[in-house]
């Protein structure tokens, strides 16, 4: 999977921010942290399924399994990190696990 940034630009201004400009910056921000937290739990794997091929190296089967585990990680920092910023998402996520139906 390959994913491609053709152009972004984020400018921050402190004071007068518009709601809409506020919210874009929040999206950006998650966006960023999704893939940071995406790249940080793959690239051990990745790298380590790109490199055994190509020397003679032996990586121990366990550590394999921690990567590929670290990679499944991924799974269940996304809705942790959507909570973390989108409030709608918060709510359905706190009435999902709540006692009162």
């Amino acid at each position: 999977m390959v994913f491609t940034v053709r152009h972004a630009t984020v400018t921050f201004q402190t004071d007068g921010d518009t709601w809409r400009e506020q919210k874009e910056k929040k999206a950006a921000l998650m966006v960023g942290i999704l893939i940071g937290v995406f790249v940080l739990c793959w690239i051990p794997f990745f790298i380590t399924e790109l490199i055994n091929p190509l020397c003679s190296c032996d990586i121990p089967p366990i550590w394999k399994s921690i990567f590929l585990w670290l990679g499944y990680s991924n799974s269940f920092f996304n809705p942790l990190i959507y909570t973390a910023f989108n409030k709608n998402y918060n709510n359905a996520f706190r009435n999902l696990f709540s006692r009162q139906r």
